[in-house]
């Protein structure tokens, strides 16, 4: 008979957020029946699923990044019919803004590949298709760029929730407030976990601790090179200032972009932050945003910057900036579904849907041993077109 202070699941998923819970999910649908996942947050969505802005895009430099969204987008597409929830998808598109030769080469290099995918609504623009498609920036500088129409914007939150009630209808247990405070192993599998609630015993356990990933790693023995990563945002205090089905523009030389988000513009700015070690937002960050912008959007001239309601997230990002997903290198049970380097929301319904076929020993759609952790001590990273 079982120890009472010992708890024993299947499957052990270290990690609540939108991954985590997919994950737990497509396992349910696999026939897997005792997943328990676990967190360190009193409840759900507390780590950076809330925290996420809300973007979707497929407009990639990668093959496996395009296909992780195309599969996402799908699912994206049925997420109402198969889990009772809008996931907010709007296909209010993403325009990049390339404004020398150089920039443009890339993103008619990433278009190519785009379309070699099956992204066939991703085209080159022109700078007058640009005015037409976002009327409200400044015109100065931009050669051309591109765009598709199925980009767009969605809702972390209820993407959390979908996942997490069917996981919950189909016998998937959660537990909050619960932190991982050692993890035991042999030489080749994990033998069980020490958590602030007690022991768990599985025969097999998930990491999806997002920006949190290397630390349980390096529990178990392991080195995940995952590294977080603060990303700020600065929203704008009026209401309204551009119309909510504006695209989402980014401009390819310095990254700038911006979005309307429940009647709110927000800036985005991705840069080195000066205090990493915390989700304070930098004032002096916000200040240098909103001149930036202002030179960029025409509307913004008598804007100013709601400063409590901006705030920060963390991108848990690896060498490569792709996803880790597959079985650790010197464990037979642990698998990681880590280093999205921010589209870990948007390609949370792909992650999970294959990370569970790969538990289960199913083939997948694609090949996911781009993917494998074992590519860095390889030495084959994957090789992108950076544009963004």
């Amino acid at each position: 008979m079982p120890a009472k202070n010992i708890r024993y699941a299947d499957v052990i998923i270290i990690g609540g957020g939108v991954i985590g819970a997919s994950i737990a999910y497509h396992l349910s649908l696999n026939g897997i029946k005792n997943i328990l996942v676990i967190d360190s947050s009193p409840e759900a969505g507390k780590g950076s699923t809330c925290r996420a802005t809300g973007g979707y895009r497929a407009q990639f430099g990668s093959k496996i990044n395009v296909q992780l969204s195309l599969i996402s987008r799908q699912k994206l597409i049925d997420f109402k019919y198969e889990h009772g929830i809008d996931p907010g998808y709007q296909p209010y598109g993403y325009l990049f803004l390339a404004g020398n030769s150089e920039e443009m080469t890339l993103l008619t290099l990433a278009n190519s590949l785009q379309q070699s995918c099956g992204l066939r609504d991703a085209v080159l623009v022109t700078a007058d298709d640009i005015l037409k498609l976002n009327p409200h920036i400044n015109p100065e500088n931009i050669m051309g760029g591109s765009y598709c129409q199925s980009d767009g914007f969605i809702k972390p939150m209820n993407i959390l929730q979908g996942y997490l009630n069917s996981a919950k209808n189909n016998g998937v247990n959660f537990l909050f407030d619960t932190k991982v405070i050692g993890i035991n192993r042999s030489p080749s599998n994990i033998m069980s976990i020490d958590t602030s609630q007690g022991i768990i015993k599985g025969d097999v356990v998930v990491n999806a601790a997002g920006a949190w990933a290397a630390e349980i790693a390096a529990l178990a023995g392991e080195t995940l090179p995952v590294r977080k990563l603060k990303r700020q945002v600065c929203r704008i205090k009026e209401k309204n200032t551009l119309p909510e089905s504006t695209p989402m523009t980014i401009w390819v030389d310095s990254s700038f972009h911006f979005r309307m988000r429940d009647e709110h513009l927000i800036l985005l700015f991705p840069d080195e932050p000066e205090n990493n070690n915390d989700l304070n937002v930098e004032p002096e960050w916000l200040e240098k945003v909103l001149t930036i912008a202002k030179q960029k959007i025409h509307a913004l001239n008598n804007c100013s910057i709601d400063t409590a309601a901006s705030w920060a997230g963390y991108y848990e990002v690896s060498p490569d900036e792709h996803l880790i997903l597959g079985r650790a290198e010197s464990l037979n049970n642990f698998y990681y579904a880590n280093g999205s380097s921010g589209h870990g929301v948007m390609h949370s319904p792909a992650i999970g849907e294959l990370l569970a076929s790969i538990i289960c020993g199913k083939p997948n759609e694609i090949d996911t041993n781009v993917l494998n952790p074992k590519r860095f001590s390889a030495g084959k990273l994957i090789e992108q077109i950076h544009f963004f």
